[in-house]
C-alpha cells in the first residue's frame, strides 16, 4: 500500500504567509486618548475656563471615561466591515490642581487604562488582542490669566488665559496608551461669564506630537479646539447643564488619506455639593472623522475641593442666585431719580424737579418759565409777562417806548405797549393818577435833552388820553438826562437811559389837584404823537 500524499503546497503557502507577517515590522503606535480632561472643579470637563483656582486652593479627584470603538480600521474593500483594534476602553485619570496668587494654576494628570479589549491585532503585525491594563503618559498642566482679562471668582464678563500641557513618555505605547516621546501643547482660552451664571468658553492651541504613520494615516501634530457652555438649572442647589464640542485637526496628512479630525459632542450634568465635591457625569457621540474617534463615550468625574478654602467659598458664591433687581428708583418713569424727584409718584419734566408743570395764571406759559407767574401774559405778552403790569409804585413795561430820532413822534412799534398801559389803568380804577416820566441819554446839552424829554412825555400822555384814559388820571414831566439808570459811556447804557417810566402817584384825601404840567415849548417842536388808529407801518428811524 502507498503512503497517502498530503497537500504540501497549501501548507507551505500558509507557513510562508505567517512567517512573513511575523517578520514584518508593525506600524508605530500612538496614544489614542486624544481627549484629555481638565482637573479644576469649574472647568467644562474637556474644555477649560479662563479663571485659575483661587490662591493656594487645591482640587483633586478621579475622572472615569468609557469609550466604544475608540480605534477602528475599515478595509478599503469593506467586505469584512470595520476591525476594532480597540473595541472598548475604560480609563481612569487621577488629577490634582493648585492655584497660585489668583493668577495661575498648575496641575498633574496620571492616566491609567483600567480595561480595554478588541479584535486580534494580526492585521497590524501583532498576534493577539491589545493589552488590557496599561499606564498612560503623565501630564502636567498649567494656566495663567492674561492681564486685563482676569475674571475674579465672583465676577462676570470676559476672561482669557494661556494654557500649557506637557506629557511625559510614561505610557505603554504598544497598548495605545502613550506616544513614546515628550509632547507639549500650548493653548489659549477665551470665555465670558454672564450675570445669570451661564459660561461660554472657547479653547484653541497646538499639540506637538511625534510623527506616527499608522495604517497609512498620519497621527502627528494636531491643533486641538473646544467650545463649551455651562448653564445653571437649579443654581441654588448647584446643578448645572454642560455641553461641549471638542476635538483636534490633524496638521499633517498622507497624500492618499483624508485629514484626521477626531471630534466629540458631549453633554453632561454637574452638581456642586456643599461638601466641596463636584460630581459630573454625561456622554456623547464621536463624529467618525478619524480612526481614533470613538462611536460612543461616557464620563464621570468627582473633583474635591477642601471646605473653607477660597475656591470652596467661590463655588458657594456661584451657587447663590443673582440678587433680585432693586426696586425701581423712578416709579413714575419721568427720568428724575431719587431725592431729585420732588413728585416721585407723578411724572413731570426734569426741569421741574419731576413734578407736573403748573400754570397758576392760566396764560399758557408754565410757571417754571413764567417770569410773571401771578399775572396773565395776555395775547401780546412775552415770557409769561404782559406788556404792562403794576409792580409796586410803577407800571412796568416789557419794551421801551420808541420815538423818531430827535422828535416826540411815537413809532408804531410802541403802540401795543402804550395800549396795554391804557388797559392796565382801565382795569385798575384805584390808580387815580400816574406820572409819565421822560428821560434821555447824555448826548446834546442839558437844555436840549430837558426840552425833548418834556415833549416825549407829553406825547405819551396824549396817546393814553386818546386811548380812553381820563385826562385827570395822567400827568407828564420831563427830566432830561438828570436821572440815568446806566452808564452813558456805552451804547447799551444810553439805550437804557432813553426811556419812559410810569409812576403811580399816591392817593390823596379829597379832590386831586391838577397836574403840575411841564411847560412844553411849542417852538422847535417837530411833530406830535399820532393817534392809536394811525397805520402801524411807519418806517423805522434811528432812535435817540
Amino acid at each position: 500500500m502507498k503512503p497517502s500524499r498530503t497537500p504540501l503546497l497549501p501548507s507551505l503557502l500558509l507557513a510562508l504567509s505567517l512567517s512573513t507577517a511575523a517578520s514584518a515590522a508593525p506600524d508605530a503606535r500612538f496614544n489614542l486618548q486624544l481627549f484629555r480632561p481638565s482637573g479644576a472643579p469649574q472647568d467644562l470637563v474637556m474644555v477649560t475656563q479662563s479663571r485659575p483656582l483661587s490662591h493656594l486652593s487645591v482640587s483633586a479627584g478621579p475622572y472615569f471615561s468609557y469609550s466604544i470603538n475608540p480605534l477602528s480600521l475599515v478595509p478599503k474593500d469593506g467586505d469584512l466591515g470595520s476591525i476594532s483594534l480597540v473595541g472598548n476602553r475604560l480609563q481612569l485619570d487621577v488629577m490634582a490642581t493648585v492655584g497660585l496668587f489668583d493668577w495661575a494654576e498648575v496641575g498633574v494628570d496620571m492616566p491609567l487604562v483600567m480595561l480595554q479589549g478588541g479584535q486580534n491585532l494580526e492585521v497590524i503585525g501583532t498576534e493577539g488582542p491589545v493589552e488590557s491594563f496599561a499606564l498612560g503618559d503623565l501630564r502636567l498642566t498649567g494656566k495663567v490669566a492674561l492681564p486685563g482679562l482676569r475674571r475674579s471668582a465672583e465676577g462676570h464678563g470676559w476672561g482669557s488665559a494661556l494654557t500649557f500641557n506637557v506629557s511625559f513618555p510614561t505610557g505603554v505605547q504598544e497598548a495605545f496608551a502613550g506616544d513614546g516621546e515628550l509632547t507639549y501643547a500650548p493653548g489659549l482660552v477665551v470665555d465670558y461669564r454672564f450675570e445669570s451664571g451661564i459660561l461660554l468658553a472657547l479653547n484653541g492651541g497646538f499639540w506637538k506630537r511625534p510623527d506616527r504613520i499608522f495604517s497609512g494615516v498620519n497621527m502627528g501634530d494636531m491643533a486641538p479646539f473646544g467650545l463649551g457652555t455651562e448653564v445653571p438649572l437649579l443654581r441654588g442647589s448647584g446643578i448645572t447643564l454642560l455641553g461641549m464640542v471638542n476635538g483636534a485637526v490633524g496638521l499633517e496628512k498622507e497624500p492618499d488619506q483624508p485629514r484626521q479630525i477626531p471630534a466629540e459632542l458631549l453633554i453632561g450634568l454637574r452638581w456642586y455639593s456643599s461638601t466641596g465635591i463636584t460630581f459630573t457625569f454625561g456622554g456623547g457621540l464621536g463624529c467618525g472623522c478619524s480612526l481614533a474617534s470613538p462611536n460612543l463615550s461616557f464620563f464621570t468625574s468627582i473633583i474635591w475641593v477642601p471646605a473653607k478654602t477660597r475656591e470652596w467659598e467661590a463655588i458657594e458664591r456661584f451657587k447663590e442666585p443673582p440678587e433680585p433687581p432693586p426696586p425701581p428708583v423712578d416709579p413714575d418713569g419721568d427720568s428724575v431719580i431719587g431725592e431729585k424727584d420732588r413728585c416721585p409718584t407723578v411724572a413731570g419734566p426734569v426741569e421741574n424737579g419731576g413734578c407736573p408743570d403748573s400754570d397758576g395764571d392760566s396764560d399758557g406759559v408754565v410757571d417754571r418759565i413764567d417770569k410773571c407767574p401771578d399775572v396773565p401774559a395776555g395775547t401780546r405778552g412775552k415770557d409769561g409777562c404782559p406788556l404792562a403790569r403794576t409792580v409796586g409804585n410803577k407800571i412796568v413795561i416789557l419794551e421801551q417806548v420808541n420815538f423818531a430820532t430827535d422828535q416826540d413822534v411815537i413809532l408804531s412799534e410802541s403802540f401795543p405797549v402804550l395800549e396795554e398801559v391804557a388797559r392796565v389803568m382801565e382795569v385798575n380804577p384805584k390808580l387815580d393818577r400816574i406820572l409819565i416820566e421822560g428821560h434821555t441819554d447824555s448826548r446834546a446839552s442839558d437844555s436840549y435833552n430837558l426840552e425833548l424829554s418834556k415833549r416825549r412825555a407829553a406825547s405819551v400822555k396824549r396817546f393814553l388820553i386818546e386811548s380812553g384814559v381820563a385826562a385827570e388820571r395822567v400827568c407828564s414831566q420831563g427830566f432830561g438826562r438828570s436821572k440815568p439808570v446806566a452808564d452813558n459811556a456805552s451804547e447799551e447804557g444810553m439805550a437804557l437811559n432813553r426811556r419812559v417810566e410810569f409812576t403811580i402817584q399816591p392817593p390823596v384825601d379829597g379832590p386831586r389837584p391838577p397836574c403840575p404840567e411841564d411847560e412844553v415849548p411849542k417852538k422847535g417842536r417837530k411833530n406830535t404823537a399820532p393817534k392809536p388808529s394811525a397805520p402801524k407801518s411807519a418806517p423805522p428811524a434811528k432812535k435817540k
